[in-house]
């Protein structure tokens, strides 16, 4: 006994896989979803960037707590703005406690706080 297909099944077959790859394609591509790899290093990312925040916020209250704030700034402007960051990282601001080096990226981060760039 052979089994027949209705005839607008192909038809429907074709309909029903075109709408699933256009679901996916909106949801991933407009609605934003993404796969675990990817939202893991977007979290990994972002968290790594809101560290490097909070810790230039330190490393700019420590330069300003210090002694003649205002002559390490004048000292710190006329450096390059590339070797800012390096600057404050000799000077040890940008260095949390217990650690011996800063994390990458806080020295930069905290020269363009106390220093930002004119737009």
């Amino acid at each position: 006994m052979a089994f027949k297909l209705h005839k607008d099944t192909n038809p429907f077959c074709i309909g029903a896989l075109a709408g699933a790859v256009l679901a996916v394609w909106v949801g991933f591509d407009a609605m934003g979803w993404k796969t675990g790899a990817a939202a893991d290093t977007l979290i990994k990312r972002q968290s790594e960037t809101a560290v490097v925040a909070a810790y230039a916020h330190v490393c700019v209250n420590q330069f300003n707590a210090g002694a003649d704030p205002a002559g390490r700034l004048v000292a710190l402007k006329g450096a390059e703005q590339y070797s800012r960051g390096d600057v404050l990282a000799k000077s040890g601001f940008a260095t949390m406690a217990g650690d011996k080096e800063p994390l990458q990226g806080v020295p930069q981060a905290c020269a363009e706080a106390l220093l930002p760039e004119k737009k």
